[in-house]
């Protein structure tokens, strides 16, 4: 268990021990709470912060390209191919739902939102019929990982379980929360969104990878022997 003694010890070895100045006011909860956000700050990220970044990171390439007319020429190969390594158990499917519906006017998760017009229809369960699809014309289930937010995790995962999942055999989802970035500033200091909380944001959909890493689910990947990974955003119900 990570206790305040951890917390002392790790922001004074990172010069962040001023975050912890209001820390013995706080409720219980909100201690527990907080040393949860400390227990996971990255600290390889912010000992970047000022340092010249421009170090090898390996050659990035572009990948090679298949023009449309090479789709429609070689549609039933491709869609051959995909349908026997979805059968042997090699391909998974990664949903990024971190967000909420603000800019949709909605205080839920986006993929809560009902866009059916004759009949209730949500996002989620658009995407998850979309799979069921899939699942009929191969006879397997694929593997589905989603990844909320610290906001939207318990709501999402709720809603998934009152809908019976809409469909889907729950085996195969598992959830996990998207890594947060703390905000800093121009020397490096943490920034409190108020007493006990850390100011931070979202790590971007980018940081998917990473996230699963961190909630252990490299590991599942690997013992299922995934080789093929389809990663698609919420808002996209086609």
């Amino acid at each position: 268990m990570f206790t305040k003694q951890d917390a002392e010890k790790i922001l004074a070895e990172n010069n962040q021990q001023h975050i912890l100045k209001d820390f013995d006011s706080l409720s219980d909860s909100k201690k527990a709470e907080f040393l949860k956000q400390i227990e996971n700050i990255n600290w390889s990220d912010i000992k970047l912060i000022g340092q010249n970044t421009s170090a090898v990171r390996g050659m990035f390439s572009v990948p090679p390209a298949v023009s449309i007319a090479e789709i429609e020429q070689n549609k039933d190969k491709y869609l051959e191919a995909g349908i026997a390594a979805i059968k042997r158990g090699e391909v998974a499917a990664v949903l990024l739902a971190g967000g909420m519906g603000t800019r949709l006017g909605f205080d839920l998760p986006k993929g809560c939102f009902n866009v059916g017009l004759t009949h209730e229809l949500f996002i989620f369960e658009c995407l998850i019929n979309n799979l069921l699809d899939l699942v009929k014309q191969c006879g397997v289930y694929v593997p589905l990982f989603i990844m909320t937010s610290e906001k939207n995790d318990e709501v999402t995962q709720k809603f998934f379980a009152d809908h019976n999942y809409f469909g889907y055999d729950k085996k195969y989802i598992k959830f996990f929360i998207q890594d947060m970035a703390c905000a800093v500033d121009y020397n490096g200091k943490l920034f409190l969104e108020e007493k006990g909380r850390l100011a931070t944001s979202p790590n971007g959909n980018g940081g998917w990878f990473s996230s699963m890493v961190k909630a252990g689910l490299d590991k599942d990947l690997h013992q299922k022997n995934i080789k093929w990974i389809n990663i698609f955003a919420v808002d996209n119900v086609l």
